[in-house]
């Protein structure tokens, strides 16, 4: 595995190739389902060096929306409506990038037209649809994919991997930690904030809080112990913080903000996503666990000797989350439904069940209204 290169400027360029690579005759071809501006970073940018999948289409409720996101991103066609996309006889998969409250409904309508989803997190708007989508996409054979992109840099596996091994050799998890806390990014009536649309910063950045430290600890969570909300209009949360307990007694913290003040020491004390791993004989921190592509750091304490150890980093091929994501994604369909769990950092249905029924759980313990 490679630990060193290429560099950040040759990363980012990796990220956003200039030019689209031939594709295969059979290359999946994939539409999306509005003109979200994430659409760039997670599917269109990846797809450019891919020869197996070729965005092929847009939809957005405004048309000419659609036409305009189509020539600035290269995309061949436009289809009027959601719909029409979605019935589209020459389209493979859907990519939903649609705010949190619709994401069910539209989900739901691919996968019954027989399409494959790429779906954006959170899975839905809480966990009784979620588990209801899983359930249609297994009973059709296709695959659905809540995109926790993070989760399949070769950064992440190192990571997992790296705490599995150490609790194999019989070592005590005392707990974990995941913080991903950011300032005042976003206006008062952003979609992120807007109840009927399933808003929320646990809807939002805290959904990876909530993925990270079952995925990194390998443990459920038994038990949302306390959740401390700032509630920034009704039943919307601006920042969480969150004690879980896990399986085993194990327990965890979570700290998710978009609406930090800048001018807060908090605020720059926060900043850097990371996940903290703390076991009987050391202290493992993985910084900027989100987005390890564009860069991280992994240290190592001590606990006896106090030394601190800094790991080589993993970029391997220097690909995005998203472009390693996209890969599985692709690998999956061809695959064939059934044979995802063998993807290394593949989020099965259950995984997107259980994390959904957290995000409830954490609303609930809040005080708060789960989101409809």
């Amino acid at each position: 595995m490679a630990t060193t290169s290429p560099s950040l400027w040759q990363r980012f360029k990796i990220a956003k190739p200039n030019v689209t690579v031939s594709k295969d005759p059979d290359a999946l071809r994939i539409g999306i389902l509005g003109a979200a501006n994430i659409a760039p970073n997670a599917l269109i940018n990846p797809a450019k060096s891919m020869k197996s999948i070729n965005v092929v289409s847009v939809a957005a409720r405004d048309h000419s929306k659609a036409k305009a996101f189509a020539t600035t991103h290269g995309i061949p066609s436009t289809h009027a409506s959601y719909d029409a996309l979605i019935s589209d006889p020459s389209i493979d998969c859907i990519y939903n990038p649609l705010p949190n409250g619709l994401h069910y409904e539209w989900t739901k309508k691919a996968l019954e037209a027989g399409k494959h989803v790429l779906l954006e997190k959170p899975a839905a708007s809480n966990a009784a649809q979620t588990r209801e989508m899983f359930e249609l996409a297994k009973a059709k054979n296709l695959v659905l994919l809540e995109a926790f992109h993070y989760r399949f840099h070769p950064a992440s596996i190192f990571f997992k991997d790296l705490i599995q091994k150490h609790l194999a050799e019989g070592h005590q998890l005392q707990k974990v930690e995941s913080i991903m806390s950011f300032g005042s990014l976003f206006p008062k009536d952003d979609i992120r904030f807007n109840f009927k649309l399933a808003g929320g910063v646990i809807m939002d950045c805290g959904g990876y809080n909530v993925n990270s430290i079952r995925y990194f600890s390998g443990l459920e969570v038994e038990k949302v112990e306390k959740a401390v909300p700032k509630i920034i209009s009704e039943e919307i949360d601006g920042r969480m913080e969150a004690t879980l307990q896990l399986v085993g007694d194990v327990p965890a913290k979570l700290t998710a903000s978009l609406t930090n003040s800048w001018f807060s020491l908090q605020t720059w004390k926060e900043m850097v996503p990371r996940f903290i791993v703390e076991t009987d004989a050391k202290i493992f921190t993985f910084g900027v666990f989100l987005l390890p592509g564009a860069y991280h750091y992994f240290t190592v304490k001590d606990k006896v000797t106090g030394k601190t150890e800094n790991l080589p980093k993993v970029y391997n091929e220097g690909y995005s989350t998203y472009r390693y994501q996209l890969e599985a994604f692709v690998k999956a369909v061809r695959n064939g439904s059934g044979d995802e769990k063998s993807i290394p950092g593949w989020v099965t249905g259950e995984d997107s069940v259980a994390n959904m029924t957290v995000i409830d759980s954490i609303y609930k313990a809040a005080g708060m209204k789960v989101r409809e």
